[in-house]
């Protein structure tokens, strides 16, 4: 089964945009459109996907929408992987690192939901010196490809550790609540 699920970098893609967008439906078009690849791959992989169970697909007027089933008994770990490897929790780990500066990155969650559910704002809290221009561009740019609006905060190493050391509420709450470490080590900078 999983050398059908990942044999492709087209599929790949696809279960990137479906898991990263659950509640979302697309038409193989619009797919194609997004991920700048051939219509008929998309729907071959459409097609591999649906049989598998990850997908569904309904008929609305003349197009075809896709959609990811839940039901799918694979669906959790399915989530897990892409969410950690190509989703958005890896996609904001990859495109942090070459940040010059970084020390640590959080995606954290103040709410019910972990850090990577719900269809609000992502935020992600960031310690180093890391040029602001440099970080604004990199969000700017994941906010396209997540289709997520990401509201972060930076703190320089003294400032997190001051914090820290002050039993600060909100470094506190990060560091306590639901939080995923997405750069760094967990026990301070």
């Amino acid at each position: 089964m999983l050398e059908r699920l990942f044999s492709s970098k087209t599929r790949v893609d696809i279960l990137r945009l479906f898991f990263t967008r659950e509640n979302a439906n697309f038409y193989v078009r619009q797919i194609a459109r997004d991920l700048g690849r051939d219509i008929s791959g998309i729907k071959r992989e459409l097609d591999n996907l649906e049989r598998l169970g990850l997908l569904v697909s309904e008929k609305v007027g003349n197009l075809r929408y896709y959609s990811v089933s839940k039901d799918s008994a694979i669906y959790p770990e399915v989530k897990g992987l892409i969410t950690k490897t190509v989703g958005m929790q890896g996609a904001l780990a990859a495109a942090l690192k070459n940040l010059t500066g970084l020390r640590q990155a959080w995606m954290y969650s103040m709410n019910a939901h972990a850090p990577r559910e719900g269809t609000g704002a992502i935020p992600v809290l960031i310690v180093g010196r890391v040029d602001l221009a440099a970080l604004n561009e990199t969000i700017t740019r994941l906010e396209g490809e997540l289709s997520r609006e990401i509201n972060y905060t930076v703190f320089d190493e003294g400032e997190f550790e001051r914090r820290k050391t002050d039993a600060d509420p909100f470094v506190t709450e990060v560091l306590g609540g639901r939080s995923t470490l997405l750069i760094g080590q967990g026990d301070g900078v």
